[in-house]
């Protein structure tokens, strides 16, 4: 131990570091607060040996993530347009600039104008729901995992929600529909059975502690063969025969059918809500093509309950979020949903000579392969729509050039499909070409 502090006495000191001309024209702060990261990491180490030029590099590399920070652009080339691990649904340019001034300034997120006095940040978003989908209210909460523990909170805490066990789904990290309402105080009736589940479950299973019949939309599965679900307004009726509330967790958010049946047959949310459902939720960045959120619609009297819940405090959204969202709904009301970005990779026709395109602009050998994407996000989650893809092909295993891609200064994230590595370009812009090509470049 003795050696291993005498050798850690040979560390050079941050003051002296500073003076390197190795960290000329860069922030002193930075180059600092890297050195000051770097020395204590080794001193945890308790190396061998003290190698100054590995410091120094260890140094600038710390630099450079404090530079460009942990959270960056990435190119999405994997082909699945609302991909989880990349940020789900993009927002087009033109939509931020319109929030912009919204967003980088004062706004009336809670002023009444008018009134000149305190207003009401709910109503933003509020209106555009109501004309959009028919609902008499709505309200906008941080995701729709915070939207169904709201509502599990706010109207079912001691009692019973009841709920097909075929529908009782985990999402993405390991977040389960049972346990979200285990915390909110709500209690798991289970109905039916994994693969057949009927209107008459629901009305079997109802007592006098009964204050929900739920429906989740399976996300992420679909059970086939011998199966049998109940109908949304099988729901509905079962629920009002019973004098409870229905509650459809939605989950993805589709406001046009921009895909046809044979892809994808999930109902829109206009055509959801003439069911009769109470209440639906639903999310703001998958199908909907808008920024994280969960989205509440349904009867007045329900939402006003959920916006007086403590919780409310803790969940809302803040202008970012409500001026994103109404730029979205705008686009939705002129007609126009299909410009947003993931409608426009959903739909692109042109992808064989956009594979092409990209194909001329790479400096190896390529060839455009025909191959399937998925929607990603929970969206149609066994549905696959074709694409067009450019493979390389370069004397490197595939894995190797996926990870020299992973690491180019803005990272590219490829596929690998039947042993090689594949561009998909439903999802690379045009743009970003160039980009791409120089990370290609990189690999020779």
């Amino acid at each position: 131990m003795d050696n291993k502090n005498n050798i850690l006495k040979d560390l050079p000191k941050i003051d002296k570091l500073m003076t390197d001309s190795r960290f000329d024209g860069l922030n002193s702060e930075f180059v600092k607060i890297s050195a000051r990261n770097v020395l204590n990491s080794i001193r945890n180490e308790m190396p061998e040996k003290i190698d100054t030029g590995v410091i120094f590099d260890r140094i600038l590399k710390q630099y450079e993530v404090l530079v460009k920070g942990t959270l960056y652009k990435v190119i999405n080339a994997t082909g699945v347009p609302i991909h989880t691990n990349l940020g789900r649904a993009p927002i087009s340019k033109e939509l931020f600039d319109e929030a912009s001034d919204i967003v980088c300034g004062y706004s009336n997120l809670e002023y009444n104008t008018e009134k000149g006095k305190r207003g009401d940040r709910y109503h933003h978003a509020a209106n555009y729901l109501r004309m959009l989908t028919g609902a008499e209210d709505a309200v906008i909460v941080n995701n729709n995992a915070s939207a169904v523990f709201l509502i599990l909170n706010t109207f079912c805490k001691n009692k019973e929600v009841i709920l097909s066990r075929g529908e009782m789904v985990e999402i993405g990290g390991s977040f389960r529909i049972p346990d979200v309402m285990k915390g909110s105080g709500a209690k798991l009736i289970e109905v039916g059975t994994t693969n057949r589940t009927r209107k008459s479950d629901y009305i079997d299973a109802a007592t006098q502690k009964t204050a929900m019949m739920m429906k989740v939309h399976k996300s992420n599965f679909e059970i086939v063969g011998f199966s049998e679900e109940t109908a949304l307004n099988d729901v509905c009726d079962a629920a009002a025969e019973k004098g409870v509330i229905s509650y459809y967790d939605a989950g993805s958010g589709l406001f046009e059918k921009v895909l046809p049946d044979s892809v994808c047959t999930d109902l829109t949310i206009p055509q959801t809500i003439k069911n009769g459902f109470d209440l639906i939720s639903f999310s703001g960045y998958k199908m909907l093509g808008g920024c994280q959120a969960g989205i509440i619609i349904g009867k007045k009297d329900l939402i006003n309950k959920l916006k007086k819940n403590q919780l409310m405090r803790m969940l809302r959204v803040d202008k970012i979020t409500l001026a994103l969202l109404q730029a979205v709904f705008r686009k939705y009301l002129k007609k126009s949903g299909e410009s947003l970005p993931v409608n426009s990779m959903l739909t692109n026709k042109d992808l064989q000579s956009k594979a092409h395109r990209l194909a001329e602009m790479l400096p190896c050998s390529t060839e455009v392969v025909s191959i399937s994407s998925t929607i990603g996000g929970g969206s149609c989650p066994t549905s696959e729509i074709e694409s067009f893809g450019v493979s390389i092909n370069i004397k490197m295993k595939p894995q190797a050039i996926d990870k020299k891609l992973r690491n180019h200064s803005t990272p590219v994230i490829a596929r690998i499909t039947d042993n090689r590595l594949v561009l998909d370009v439903r999802t690379i812009s045009e743009t970003e070409f160039e980009t791409v090509s120089s990370a290609v470049e990189g690999l020779l």
